[in-house]
């Protein structure tokens, strides 16, 4: 793969283009085709192993671990944003990127820099090359994880929020000791590694809860939540669950964000204003809420009710029903299951009514495109079908295929054209939504910052 097609910032900065060179010389598993992928060993010793002469900096920095097949990624920034405001430091890690490699790893909120980013891989590299040659081959995630926690260290960061990348008994975040696991809604996604089940996909998800730390419990399907419940029992630790110890007790929905009321067991948080777009971005609000509630309870760190209110409405979390343009509404989602284009269609329907709808679609070939669309309560107007720069993409013309199946009118485009195209086809009352892929929508998002 080459970097320079999908990092904005690679010409910015030699020391950085070096890095991603070096870095996506690596096994990109999240390029694989999916039948490949379950060939990969995932071997956390392994990794231990890796990050010990970097004087395990996984264990440097007190951890909140997030897992989830849905919500995992706004859950964390809606936290992250609450633990700034009450004035700690902290580290976060989130994939997918959307621009720039760089921003799966942030600092106090920000990205990390592109020159911190080159010199603290530099330490990871030596050590990487080591493990080349006893034929122990990292890949692109467990590197970029390494480098993560190489950063939180050096830069004595209170606390980490880090979000698993796929699953969680074999993921490489699975060597952190946390302060606090989440698990987010859970449903049917990477089948083909998680297992064909929700109870099986939750009882691999549940191994990040570890005994001590008690465990957040979002949303959950009752078969997935039994699971979760076991696992806490197991490990010996308590849990809050949503709908259960938290309620969300009001919520009024707009298109600038959502307005709840959210109880825990340790108190009441009346008329919060979210800036997250959807009533699903209540849901993750809620479990962002509880976490901090329970962080407080417990002494681990003290998060007032003022430092929630004050800091849910400065969550920065792009690319998760996020606006670009307004004339017409030009969004981006990176819903691409089923459940993501559930909650999707619930945002179009609620918050959009009355607009003609345009979409931007492109999908990955262990994506179902059939029970994407089925999941829409109101089908498209128009679909522009089109596939990002990846071996595991859909072709355009595949995609629409399944789209013209449903009697939805199609077009074919090439992704650099496609947001062009939709502008041209749109009424300024129209909205275009680019959904299906974070490649596709990571893609679009760096060309329409860079025109």
């Amino acid at each position: 793969m080459d970097p320079a097609q999908f990092d904005a910032g690679y010409q910015e900065h030699a020391g950085y283009a070096a890095s991603l060179e070096h870095l996506y010389g690596r096994l990109n598993t999240e390029a694989l085709d999916p039948a490949n992928f379950a060939r990969v060993e995932r071997n956390l010793d392994d990794f231990r192993a890796f990050l010990q002469p970097l004087g395990d900096p996984h264990l440097a920095t007190p951890t909140i671990h997030i897992t989830g097949t849905r919500g995992k990624g706004s859950t964390l920034a809606m936290l992250e944003a609450i633990l700034l405001q009450a004035g700690y430091s902290t580290g976060a890690t989130i994939s997918p990127h959307l621009t720039e490699v760089r921003e799966r790893i942030r600092i106090n909120g920000q990205d990390i820099s592109r020159e911190l980013f080159a010199s603290n891989y530099e330490s990871i590299r030596p050590v990487a090359d080591k493990m080349m040659r006893l034929a122990n081959f990292r890949t692109v995630f467990e590197l970029i994880t390494a480098l993560a926690f190489v950063s939180f260290k050096e830069a004595k960061l209170d606390v980490a929020l880090v979000e698993v990348g796929m699953g969680g008994r074999l993921d490489a975040t699975n060597i952190v000791s946390p302060a606090l696991s989440i698990v987010t809604h859970i449903g049917l996604d990477h089948m083909h590694i998680l297992g064909n089940t929700v109870e099986a996909i939750a009882e691999d998800k549940g191994h990040i809860i570890k005994p001590v730390a008690p465990a957040i419990i979002s949303r959950q399907p009752n078969r997935a939540r039994r699971v979760l419940e076991q696992r806490c029992v197991e490990v010996g630790v308590e849990c809050w669950r949503m709908d259960h110890e938290v309620q969300i007790e009001s919520m009024s929905l707009s298109d600038c964000g959502s307005e709840i009321t959210v109880s825990t067991p340790h108190r009441t948080h009346p008329k919060l204003r979210i800036p997250l777009l959807g009533a699903h971005q209540v849901e993750n609000a809620a479990t962002a809420i509880a976490a901090a509630d329970r962080l407080d309870a417990d002494g681990k760190f003290n998060i007032t009710a003022a430092a929630i209110r004050e800091g849910l409405p400065k969550t920065r979390w792009h690319g998760r029903g996020e606006i670009l343009g307004t004339d017409p509404i030009l969004m981006i989602d990176g819903a691409h299951t089923g459940q993501g284009a559930h909650a999707l269609s619930n945002l179009l329907d609620s918050v959009f009514t009355k607009r003609r709808r345009i979409m931007i679609l492109g999908m990955n070939r262990d994506k179902n495109p059939d029970l994407f669309l089925n999941s829409f309560e109101t089908l498209p107007d128009l679909v522009l079908a089109t596939r990002a720069e990846s071996p595991r993409s859909l072709t355009a013309d595949e995609l629409a295929e399944t789209v013209r199946e449903k009697g939805i009118r199609c077009e074919t485009v090439e992704l650099t054209n496609a947001i062009n195209r939709a502008l041209e086809i749109a009424e300024s009352n129209d909205i275009i939504v680019a959904t299906g892929s974070f490649y596709v929508i990571g893609a679009l998002r760096r060309i329409w910052l860079r025109e």
